[in-house]
């Protein structure tokens, strides 16, 4: 599995990307909030085969470069909007989790000519979910915060995670990550490096502006404007997901070709979790779009 690495210019922001080259349609993977293209390393051999898949660093995340000031929802699809048509040949398909399905349906919306389906993965459908969950894990966030940026060794970030606190579903409040994940936890590593690589101001865009972070993120308003095939990709609640039951049941006929699947038993974290199912789902919608 051949994977390489280019950068696109799009302005006031240089975008680093991951490509998979093959024959197949165009593949679009958008990673989640401080995570990086790499979160999906363990699922881009399943469609590498088949697809000719992307994976592109968001602004101030990973090797793309930091723009401090302007990691609003609206920038992020700007950005991907950008890269759609300047790198890609065809309509894509996109599978965005978290904050990425949250910039695919805006994509969607506003690029309907760049883009074939959308599945979303785990993501809050309305600014005000969203920012229900940024108070929910508002202790966890800032201790992140204050590990990013790379001012402390990746060895010392690892350490500190290890005693940053985290929300276990069902409990009320946050408890050490040791106490749930343990002291050898390969989640410390991962976290790590992707903390190394984020602008922290990314992170304060979200405590400290949610409304401006997420000005236009309405259902009502991005929802009706997408044409094409989109799967709701639902995490469990009652294991940690972010997209809530109330929520689907609003969204679906606001969408022209909707779809929904909801995994039990699996967590926000998806592919990262348990890759099998989430594979099926997503190999089985997009080969019927």
């Amino acid at each position: 599995m051949e994977i390489k690495e280019n950068t696109f210019d799009a302005g006031i922001v240089t975008i680093n990307y991951a490509e998979l080259p093959a024959a197949g349609p165009s593949l679009v993977l958008l990673h989640g909030g401080s995570a990086r293209w790499q979160s999906f390393d363990n699922i881009l051999a399943d469609f590498a085969a088949t697809w000719h898949v992307y994976a592109p660093d968001f602004r101030g995340h990973g090797m793309s470069t930091w723009v401090p000031g302007t990691y609003h929802l609206q920038d992020y699809a700007a950005d991907t909007i950008a890269f759609l048509r300047h790198c890609l040949k065809e309509p894509a398909y996109i599978f965005g989790h978290s904050l990425g399905g949250m910039v695919a349906l805006l994509v969607a919306a506003q690029y309907p000519d760049g883009v074939r389906a959308v599945a979303v993965g785990d993501a809050p459908l309305s600014s005000q979910t969203w920012q229900a969950t940024l108070v929910e894990g508002r202790d966890r966030i800032m201790a992140w915060r204050d590990l990013a940026g790379g001012q402390q060794s990746f060895a010392e970030v690892v350490e500190a995670l290890k005693n940053a606190p985290i929300e276990v579903p069902g409990q009320t409040d946050a408890v050490p990550m040791r106490a749930v994940m343990g002291e050898e936890s390969p989640v410390y590593p991962w976290i790590a490096n992707n903390l190394q690589q984020l602008d922290p101001d990314m992170l304060t865009a979200i405590l400290d502006r949610p409304e401006t972070t997420t000005a236009g993120y309405a259902m009502d308003r991005v929802l009706p404007g997408i044409q094409c095939p989109v799967l709701l990709l639902q995490a469990d609640p009652a294991a940690g997901g972010l997209m809530t039951d109330r929520e689907v049941a609003l969204a679906l006929p606001l969408l022209a070709r909707p779809d929904h699947v909801r995994l039990q038993g699996i967590s926000h974290a998806l592919h990262n979790e348990r890759k099998e199912p989430v594979i099926q789902v997503l190999q089985a919608f997009f080969q019927l779009c």
